[in-house]
């Protein structure tokens, strides 16, 4: 039990810095993107994106999760083998249909955004869609076995590749060869080529690592009831983020037009409203890295064994998403300057950031409650009236508020979710593993800190005029001293427990230096 455990949190760290690096280079590659061509060339790039999330949730979390927990309630080589046969063609046949219909839907796909150019990105983002069967099969599989390492390498190889075609498209841009659109075409593209070098690594460590023999068709399969909804709801509820972004792309250009904003103006508020994207994935990676960890440990004949880790694993990642959300905010007019030159849309930026923690709370929930098939419906349905919410807001928010109304219609829609779940399971608390003292407490030290941070960062600017240099000095400054505040916070407040402070990295470390007991 103690191994098994021992690999569960490794398996979740190693995930998780992999995650990070590669949601770091995806916030960094936007630096050069948005300064070689612009908010309106980034707004052209980053329209289609939420298409590309779609992908992103189905091959590198979503499907994954899912799959790995699956697999772990196989008890036989010979029932895995056949699951990963069954598995892949149907992905298979899924990833074709749904790329042949975003290819013969692209031009109308392209007029409902509001820019008919569009629909050659749209075509080059759906033969991303291929490359499922291959990363959500074999990804899924090594998580069931708590092996993180090929889904880590191969993730970081898939954002390198593609960042290097997005740079290489900004620059040929830059360098008058390409056109907006051309350089939108190749720059999206590069998610399928990098998506290439991900299936390539997969396969080698398949190879490598042998683990399937030929199946046995008589081999039996252990499936949970109402095994189809959960896999729908861990799909749209890990990428719960990506589907926000999918109405703000198809509303929010016609909705700004709509009540007096010329077609460019529209065009560089969404870019700079989509300054968030990179920011708020960075920081939900570590809530689908902790969710990929326990998802294999919710088999039902292990759940009450692994229960207690379960619950100290979602207590740390809420402890961190919370400090993650209020440095963010606290800091957001230095971070926009520092990333993209100048402040604008920082105030909607900092609403919007408050995603990060209310996302890792659901992604939390619902994975933790995936298996209660007598409440799996009414999440989805919770999630439904969120869309609807977030249209409806949207609508009345966006003309008058911009981008602030935007932020704030789906920071609503993603509440609606939040207290929807605590509703459902408000008489049956315990279920959550999360307790309401501990948040209340979590809540308080992000808030605290992140007053205390942004009233440093007022008194700074008086003397200090913000530049890009400047504000990567207030960063190196104040992120340490916000971190310094958190931890103190904690400890006054005894938020995490002492083998909780373990599960972090060097947790040892600051069990010794904060004299934790």
């Amino acid at each position: 039990m103690r191994k098994e455990t021992s690999r569960a949190i490794q398996g979740t760290w190693i995930l998780t810095i992999a995650s990070l690096f590669s949601e770091l280079l995806s916030a960094i590659y936007r630096i050069p993107l948005q300064n070689i061509v612009g908010d309106r060339g980034y707004f052209i790039y980053q329209q289609v994106y939420p298409i590309y999330g779609i992908f992103s949730v189905l091959a590198l979390s979503g499907l994954p999760v899912i799959i790995s927990k699956v697999f772990a309630q196989q008890n036989e080589i010979e029932s895995k083998s056949k699951l990963m046969k069954n598995i892949f063609a149907i992905l298979l046949i899924i990833s074709v249909a749904i790329t042949g219909l975003l290819w013969l839907s692209a031009h109308h796909l392209a007029n409902f955004m509001g820019d008919p150019n569009l629909y050659h990105e749209v075509r080059a983002v759906s033969l991303t869609f291929l490359l499922i069967p291959f990363e959500a099969s074999l990804r899924g599989y090594f998580q069931s076995e708590l092996l993180m390492e090929p889904s880590a390498i191969s993730q970081i190889s898939e954002q390198l590749v593609r960042i290097i075609v997005i740079i290489g498209a900004a620059m040929m841009f830059g360098k008058g060869l390409l056109n907006e659109y051309q350089m939108g075409t190749i720059a999206n593209g590069g998610a399928f080529i990098g998506g290439l070098f991900a299936v390539i690594v997969l396969a080698v460590s398949l190879f490598v690592k042998r683990p399937f023999v030929k199946d046995d068709q008589n081999a039996n399969l252990t499936f949970e009831k109402g095994l189809p909804l959960e896999i729908v709801l861990i799909i749209i509820f890990t990428g719960v983020t990506i589907f926000y972004q999918f109405i703000d792309s198809f509303s929010m250009l016609r909705l700004l037009m709509k009540f007096g904003r010329p077609l460019a103006e529209a065009e560089v508020l969404k870019g700079i409203f989509d300054r968030a994207q990179p920011l708020i994935q960075l920081g939900i990676v570590i809530s689908l890295s902790f969710v990929s960890a326990i998802m294999p440990q919710l088999k039902s004949e292990k759940f009450d064994m692994n229960k207690q880790l379960i619950g100290k694993m979602m207590r740390v990642c809420l402890w961190l998403a919370t400090a993650e959300t209020a440095g963010l905010v606290a800091l957001m007019p230095v971070i926009n300057t520092m990333l993209f030159t100048n402040s604008d849309g920082s105030f909607a930026l900092g609403i919007y950031m408050m995603s990060i923690v209310i996302v890792s709370g659901i992604n939390l929930l619902i994975a933790v409650t995936s298996s209660d098939n007598e409440k799996n419906t009414s999440k989805l349905v919770i999630f439904l009236l969120s869309l609807v919410a977030k249209i409806i807001l949207n609508i009345l928010f966006v003309p008058r508020f911009s981008i602030v109304g935007a932020a704030l219609a789906t920071v609503l829609s993603e509440l609606i979710i939040l207290i929807g779940l605590l509703v459902i399971y408000s008489s049956d608390r315990g279920t959550l593993l999360i307790g309401r003292n501990f948040t209340l407490k979590v809540l308080a030290s992000g808030l605290f800190m992140a007053l205390c941070i942004r009233a440093l960062e007022k008194f700074m600017t008086q003397y200090l005029s913000l530049t890009r240099m400047s504000s990567v000095l207030i960063n190196l400054i104040l992120i340490p001293i916000g971190v310094l505040i958190y931890l103190f916070m904690s400890k006054t407040l005894s938020i995490l427990d002492k083998s909780e402070w373990k599960i972090l990295p060097m947790g040892k470390l600051f069990v010794k230096i904060m004299r934790i007991k």
